[in-house]
């Protein structure tokens, strides 16, 4: 999937859907804890730029981690959507929370799964 610097860590999520669609039901993490930019990889994110990108990391303490970034031109009727989203890490426990919003739209967009450690492998 990526190339891994010495010290990035390496999850990969199975999320489940709980709100309104949006939600890719795999997501890649990669990042070094230390770091202010992170890079993320899921089904939404390959449907629009086809690779990883680098996101916005912020370090909460106590091995929580925020991602942040947006998307736009997600495939879509009847035009395409810009959603920003926002991922919540817990590496202690390995639980992830996903939200997404759209503007101008009251739907929400949330999931939330369990990671393990490790790189997602192509099929």
């Amino acid at each position: 999937m990526m190339a891994t610097p010495a010290a990035a860590l390496d999850y990969v999520c199975k999320v489940r859907d709980t709100g309104d669609g949006f939600i890719s039901p795999v997501l890649a993490l990669q990042f070094e804890p230390s770091a202010k930019t992170a890079i993320v990889y899921d089904a939404i994110i390959h449907a629009v730029h086809g690779e990883p990108i680098s996101v916005k990391l912020k370090d909460r303490g106590n091995g929580k981690f925020r991602f942040t970034y947006r998307v736009n031109n997600i495939p879509a009727n009847p035009r395409p959507a810009r959603i920003g989203y926002r991922i919540e890490l817990d590496t202690n426990t390995k639980r992830v929370i996903v939200r997404g919003s759209m503007p101008g739209v009251t739907n929400s967009f949330n999931g939330n799964g369990s990671c393990e450690v490790g790189q997602l492998k192509n099929k």
